[in-house]
């Protein structure tokens, strides 16, 4: 537990990936500036069909979680709650995670087309939860003891599209609401188990049962592991094949 927040995240590969293993990449980062702090998640999905989908996802949290926490930091200083973090803000380090990753490619002579990744990020304030979405999976919240999926994935016409952070036509989604005590951060393997699609909002008895885990453990490094066990179980795997990723955050008292 830090600044009042339990968390934990894991990533695993599908059954029937080659030699690069796992394209999908989380993190999870506190800003803290004196007894003021806010909480920091990325997460990306690399294509499976980019050959360096992988390494575009985690650069992409990588470029996110240290953008938003660098600016984070400077703010928790002296800005009042209201002005630590805005949707401004999440254009700003989108485009900055752009800019990273179509970097990475010309260095290494590459298309752009072979760094496709999403791109998802969460910050939670004193003041607000601020989300932002390029591409599917899916950020869940829980405020007031309702769950809530702000920003539904858009189900395409044919399985598997989406948008990536290097199209430069993508739509950045963003979401500004009020700080959310629970988060779900999940790539699209998850999204059948965690997503109501009829109703257009989080599968509420899958939401509580992961959060309940993560608020009875006691040992973050095992439920790490475990964590990454039911992943990869037959359970999952008998509703999905592709990587599947996913981090909590549970905010608990101090």
């Amino acid at each position: 537990m830090v600044s009042g927040w339990k968390t934990v995240s894991a990533a695993v590969a599908g059954p029937n990936k080659d030699a690069r293993g796992c394209q999908d990449a989380v993190a999870l980062r506190i800003a803290r500036a004196g007894p003021r702090h806010a909480l920091v998640i990325a997460l990306a999905d690399g294509a499976g069909s980019a050959a360096f989908g992988g390494d575009a996802a985690r650069l992409i949290v990588r470029t996110l979680a240290g953008a938003a926490v660098s600016r984070l930091r400077r703010r928790l200083l002296s800005a009042p709650d209201e002005a630590l973090w805005t949707l401004d803000d999440m254009a700003r380090v989108f485009a900055g995670a752009r800019d990273a990753v179509t970097r990475a490619a010309q260095e290494h002579g590459n298309p752009l087309r072979e760094w496709g990744s999403t791109g998802l990020l969460a910050v939670v304030t004193p003041h607000a939860t601020v989300l932002a979405q390029m591409g599917d999976g899916a950020i869940c919240l829980r405020h007031a003891d309702t769950w809530t999926c702000p920003i539904f994935p858009d189900l395409a016409a044919y399985v598997n599209v989406t948008t990536f952070v290097t199209h430069a036509d993508a739509p950045l989604q963003t979401h500004f609401g009020p700080p959310a005590d629970a988060l779900l951060l999940l790539s699209d393997g998850l999204q059948p188990l965690a997503l109501d699609y009829q109703a257009g909002q989080p599968h509420v008895p899958f939401c509580r049962a992961v959060i309940a885990e993560l608020g009875k453990s006691t040992d973050g490094r095992k439920l790490q592991r475990d964590l990454q066990a039911w992943l990869a179980s037959d359970a999952i795997r008998a509703r999905s094949d592709d990587d599947i990723s996913l981090a909590m955050a549970l905010r608990v008292s101090a």
